[in-house]
Formats: C-alpha cells, structure tokens, sequence
C-alpha cells in the first residue's frame, strides 16, 4: 500500500516535470514566431520529441501496458504530443528553406516509423509487444535527452546560447531522477534505462549553457557636429551578431560605428544612455 502511494506520488512530480519539459521551447518559439525565423537552430529536437511522445504515449495505453497501470505515461505524453505538434509546426512556418526540407523528412520519417511500429507490435510481435514498444521508447528518449547538443557547434561558433534551452535541461535532469525512481518502485526496467543516460546528458548540457551564458551590448556610436553619443542597450543573448537589428536614430546618416562587445552579467537590465564631452575642436 505505502509503496504504491509513494510510487503514485514519484510518478505525478515525474509527470509535472515532464511537462514543464515539453513546455520549456515555448519561449524559444516565441522569438522565432517575434522574428519570422528559426535561424540556425535545430528542428532534430522536436522531430525526436514528437516521436519520444508518440511512443510513449502508445506505450501507457491500456493495449500495451497492464490495462491502467501507467496511465500518468500516457497522460502526460499526450500533452507533450500537442506540444511538439506546435513547435514543428512553428518550425516549418519560419525554417530557412534547407532548414525546412530537413525538418519535414524528419516529420515524415517519425509518422513512419511510429505506423511500423504500432503495426509490428498489434500484428507481428503481439506476444513481445511491451518489450518492443518500451525498448523503442528507451531509444528515442536516450535521444531526445541527447538532442539539444546538436546546436553545440552553434553555440561555440557564436559563443551564444539563443538556440538552446535552459530550462529543458534543469526539467529533463529533474524528470530523469524522478522516472528513474517510479521505474524502481514499478519494477519497470523499460522506464528506468533511458533515465540513466537522461540524466549525465542534461547534466552536460546545463553546464555547456552555463559556459556560454553571457549577457551581450549593442554599442552604438553616433557623431552628431562635436558630440558623440554613445547608446549602449543590454541584450538577453543574440544567436549571431550579425542578427542584432536593433534600430537607432542615425543623426542624418551620420553613424561611426556599431559593434557588439561581450561583457560581463549586469544587473540592471534598462536601457544605459551616455553621453561623452565633446570632441576637441577642429
């Protein structure tokens, strides 16, 4: 009775992080719907996620499992699945055109593999099919935790983290200790295994974030007859600095320089305006 209370319990907290999982891009794709485009950040995520939801989701239903048993599986996989649903959505609207064929072959190729893989497991290996369907999901999660380091050549080209998430990470970390401990509790080898990979993969990830997480300035310098102003706006991160379209008045064209300098965290996060002696007299 205690153990099935306390595996109740695991299971909802497991289930609350897996959520805020799935929920953590929405405010990447926030900025990318803001700025009508993905940039260089990957869609592999979503493609695995998408297919991870899928999966499991097949995988808590009562023609898998023993009846109900993991019903928090199939709830919590069937809000992921609206998620992901949105977030490849979003990604193919704004995808750069190279960008977007890749992403729909990886849709394509998951709707795929999940048919073949409700097909082999209701026709072909019916006897096996919780082996087979939780030993697909163990990969596709083991994947799906991996899949944010796919922008890591990003990240360390542009020393910025815009096209990672945080967050994914801290909750995939906290979801991997709490589903490895509900597999425990269920004796459910199937759904422990992919958390033991889970968890030293988000670890690597919120470090690599961590490394590279600084704040950037957009430094604008502008003469005006014998004053310089200088305008300097914090930005959160930019993925490259050739993106930062930030707009500032051109004093009649006559702009000397924009450039954008990496600093240090700052925590006063409004708008800094300076404004110089004047130039020494021609």
């Amino acid at each position: 009775m205690m153990n099935s209370i306390i595996r109740s319990g695991v299971g909802f907290l497991g289930s609350a992080f897996a959520l805020f999982m799935y929920g953590a891009p929405i405010c990447t794709f926030r900025r990318v719907m803001l700025n009508k485009t993905s940039g260089e950040m990957s869609g592999l995520p979503y493609a695995v996620g998408l297919f991870n939801c899928l999966v499991y989701g097949w995988y808590g239903s009562p023609l898998i499992s023993n009846g109900w048993d993991n019903a928090l599986v199939l709830a919590i996989n069937t809000i992921g699945l609206l998620l992901e649903c949105c977030f490849c959505t979003i990604y193919l609207l704004f995808a750069l055109p190279k960008s977007k064929r890749r992403m729909g072959a990886m849709v394509i190729g998951v709707l795929m593999a999940f048919v073949s893989l409700v097909t082999v497991s209701m026709w072909g290996l019916n006897a096996h099919k919780k082996l087979v369907v939780g030993s697909t999901g163990m990969v596709a999660s083991v994947i799906l935790y991996g899949s944010p380091l796919s922008d890591i050549r990003t990240v360390v080209r542009t020393k910025s983290v815009e096209c990672m998430s945080f967050y994914f990470s801290l909750f995939a970390f906290l979801g991997s200790v709490l589903w490895l401990v509900y597999g425990a509790l269920s004796k459910d080898i199937l759904i422990m295994a992919p958390n033991f990979f889970g968890i030293p993969l988000a670890s690597v990830q919120m470090i690599i974030y961590c490394m590279y997480k600084r704040k950037k300035r957009l430094r604008v310098a502008v003469e005006e007859g014998k004053v310089e102003v200088v305008i300097v706006v914090e930005l959160e991160s930019v993925e490259d600095e050739s993106l930062a379209m930030t707009k500032f008045p051109a004093f009649e064209g006559k702009v000397e320089a924009v450039t954008v300098v990496e600093l240090e965290s700052v925590e006063d996060k409004s708008l800094a305006i300076t404004k110089s002696s004047a130039f020494p007299s021609s």
